[in-house]
């Protein structure tokens, strides 16, 4: 086990390197558009190739040190081990899927990046912000779904036979919703009728009160812990298990 462990710790700078030359692989054979997805450029095609067998040699070790460690099999379902296996399965399963989905996943590529995650002491303490501001996140997105559904369909009653063309289906009217919410306003679509009207006051006075409130309680979240965690020997993963321990000891499972 500390074999293996020590091979990763040596690893680790060639893996941070391995991860910025994914990224901008990806980046430069995109911006180039030289060929179709069936007619790539070889040297993308294997310099990919190399960059997945290398993620995915590492997956297995970590995976392997997981398994013989306290943690037990901890590494596959945590949030760094899903990260690690969001940077190699678009290889893999570009081998297989069909053709027409090639695009899609090489652009979760991307999701390379967050594999600093294991080394950036910053994103830690951004995704245990995020961890903490979920127990008061819950009732808020629930009762933003509701709303917002509510909102979707009346709007979309309201004013398909008015403009059909605009007003399509309910994707239309989701997207009306969402736009009207994040205060974008785009638009691109706007209702006609006096219902649709009032409807979109609805909209904007409940729903956005309640989008604050989502942002409110996320901001409020972060500032608390960048107070908190200041201090450079304070480790944020180990802050993930403490704060997972306070939310079951608060609010325990029920028989």
């Amino acid at each position: 086990m500390m074999q293996v462990r020590a091979i990763l710790q040596r690893a680790d700078p060639a893996l941070k390197l391995l991860i910025l030359l994914g990224t901008g692989l990806y980046l430069t054979e995109l911006s180039l558009r030289t060929a179709d997805y069936l007619h790539r450029d070889p040297r993308f095609v294997l310099g990919e190739g190399i960059i997945a067998v290398c993620f995915t040699i590492e997956y297995l070790m970590r995976w392997l040190d997981d398994a013989q460690d306290h943690y037990g099999w901890h590494y596959p379902h945590s949030a760094i081990g899903l990260v690690d296996l969001i940077s190699i399965v678009p290889f893999w399963f570009g081998l297989v899927v069909p053709p027409e989905w090639g695009h899609l996943l090489r652009a979760l590529r991307i999701f390379q990046l967050l594999k600093f995650f294991r080394y950036n002491r910053s994103l830690q303490l951004v995704a245990l912000g995020f961890y903490r501001a979920w127990p008061a996140w819950k009732p808020l997105l629930f009762t933003q779904l509701v709303v917002g559904l509510f909102c979707t369909v009346s709007i979309f009653e309201a004013e398909y036979e008015a403009q059909p063309d605009k007003f399509r289906d309910l994707f239309d009217a989701a997207y009306f919703t969402m736009v009207t919410v994040a205060t974008v306003g785009y638009g691109d679509i706007t209702p006609v009728t006096s219902i649709g009207r009032c409807i979109t006051m609805f909209t904007f006075v409940t729903a956005l009160a309640i989008f604050a409130g989502i942002l409110g309680v996320l901001g409020a979240s972060f500032f608390k812990v960048m107070e908190e965690e200041i201090d450079p020997t304070v480790d944020p993963i180990a802050e993930f298990q403490k704060e997972r321990q306070r939310q079951l000891n608060r609010w325990p499972k029920q028989d």
